[in-house]
Parts: C-alpha cells; structure tokens; sequence
C-alpha cells in the first residue's frame, strides 16, 4: 500500500504491514505523518529490538563510537550504536519502509507538542516515549551530534559516546 495517498488529516497508525489502523488501534508500529509526509518508528514496551528503554550511542561509520562505555544498553548488547540499529530496523522492512534513518534536528521538533504534560508528543500516537532525549543526525563537530529531548523541547547536544534514544524516521513512499 502507498502511505502517501491517505489526505485530510495529519498523523495516522501504521501497522507493521503498512495498513493504515484506526485511531484507537493500539497495535501501531509506525505513525504516518501525512502533512510532512514521515513515517514514523513507534517504541515497543516489549523486549527486543524496539523497547522504550535501549539506548545508543551517536556512529554512522565515520564519526561517533561504535563500541563504547555506553554502548551496551540496547538488547543485544554489541554494536549499541545508531549506525547497527538502522542497519537492523531497515533489514525488518518496519511497516514496510526499506530506507529508515536518524531524523534531523528539525523533522524531530515537528513531534513536540506544547501543553501541560511533561512529555510534549502526543502520546496517543507515541507510547513509550521516554522523557529524555532523542539523537538527530545532526552533528556541530566530529565528537559532537544535536539531540531533541522531550521534555522542555529545546535542543542540546552532546557527546557521541553518550547513550540517547533513537526514533528513526523514513520519507513515505
């Protein structure tokens, strides 16, 4: 199915076959985000590959830390890095998308949601997120990359060795 001939609203369910769900479906993979035209990783409270709480270190094969000090906190425990756990959702063909990527600084902002609550997403549409921050591919130096925390909505940066969440996102074909 094409994601990108669904009109008139803005963010849907995906299914990992790449259905468009219900609003109140509870078993979506992915969010499509119809006015940008992003398809969106979801966070799994399950174990495995996509739980809310594996966190990676900032590598894309030519700058960051492939194995680090923080680089164990993802399921499998090697290789905690962004670069492996790309390479590991594309393999899924997640909700049927082949190109997932770490999303820029500014495709991450269009997620936050202003109001009330501590976490600013909206969380109908983005369970298990974690009220920390998320890396984006941007980069500010070698050892340096921008990421978005979800809780005051500004955007910092930090050490590649670090460990952060990860969304990925894929343009919707």
């Amino acid at each position: 199915m094409s994601l990108t001939g669904i009109a008139n609203a803005q963010l849907f369910k995906v299914s990992d076959q790449g259905a468009i769900l219900s609003n109140i479906s509870t078993k979506q993979r992915c969010v499509l985000d119809d006015q940008s035209k992003l398809v969106w990783e979801i966070k799994l409270a399950s174990k495995g590959l996509q739980n809310t709480q594996n966190t990676y270190t900032w590598f894309d094969g030519q700058s960051g830390v492939q194995n680090g000090d923080y680089s164990h906190n993802c399921h499998w425990a090697d290789s905690c890095n962004t670069q492996e756990y790309i390479k590991a959702i594309n393999t899924l063909k997640l909700c049927q998308q082949k190109k997932w990527r770490l999303p820029t600084q500014a495709e991450l902002k269009t997620l936050l949601l202003y109001g009330d609550n501590d976490l600013l997403i909206n969380q109908q549409f983005f369970p298990n997120t974690q009220l920390k921050s998320y890396w984006s591919s941007n980069e500010l130096s070698r050892d340096i990359a921008i990421d978005v925390p979800f809780y005051y909505g500004g955007s910092q940066s930090a050490d590649k060795s670090f460990d952060a969440y990860v969304r990925l996102v894929s343009d919707a074909h």
